[in-house]
């Protein structure tokens, strides 16, 4: 990211909110190419529409900018560590039946988020990997010679968790099953061998 615009994130995530005249200050560049800087962020999604600051002082009023919530990824973060630590606490305090009754729930609500998807097989493949790509995974389908599909994945987005919490996987083929709605058979790999991950796909005849 250009070096101005990464700095302004770094103000507003510091003051929270601020006008285009006083990053003009702080950054010592005309209120022109503050507002150039700004458009191209708020076009990317990084920061909100123009809102304005409500003041008793007389005079025009001043308008405010924020960070969105997708700004949130541009800065470090222990997502990861945290989920590591709860997976890792959730398997010394539940039960195996319990836990297995959790992982089933988390598949369960992911594969919710995809919403409505379509009955026709091939489209509901599509429709899974699209899905899977928008959540960070690196997926693609593969036909292969007996007919059926092979959902390739060759990143995974908690990868780090995956190595020492294994029950991850279980839960990515678990929400890719209820995803595809057909029958689901790891054919190679997990996320916590750092290696692809390749999912046979079949449905029933009819």
């Amino acid at each position: 990211m250009q070096d101005t615009r990464q700095q302004i994130l770094e103000i507003l995530k510091h003051h929270g909110e601020v006008t285009v005249q006083e990053l003009s200050r702080e950054l010592e560049l005309t209120s022109v190419t503050v507002r150039h800087h700004l458009e191209i962020l708020r076009s990317e999604g990084y920061i909100t529409d123009p809102e304005v600051r409500r003041s008793n002082r007389p005079g025009r009023p001043r308008y405010v900018y924020r960070l969105t919530s997708t700004a949130a990824d541009l800065f470090p973060n222990n997502y990861s560590g945290l989920a590591d630590a709860l997976l890792s606490t959730l398997r010394e305090k539940l039960s195996a039946g319990e836990r297995e009754s959790l992982l089933e729930e988390t598949a369960r609500k992911l594969a919710a988020d995809a919403g409505d998807l379509p009955k026709d097989h091939d489209a509901r493949l599509a429709s899974t990997v699209a899905y899977l790509n928008q959540q960070g995974f690196v997926a693609r389908t593969e036909k292969n010679e007996d007919g059926t599909h092979s959902i390739i994945i060759s990143n995974c987005p908690y990868h780090y968790v995956a190595r020492h919490n294994p029950e991850s996987c279980r839960i990515d083929e678990r929400m890719i099953q209820m995803l595809t709605g057909g029958q689901l058979e790891r054919t190679q790999g997990y996320a916590s061998q750092n290696g692809l991950c390749v999912y046979r796909v079949t449905w029933p005849t009819d």
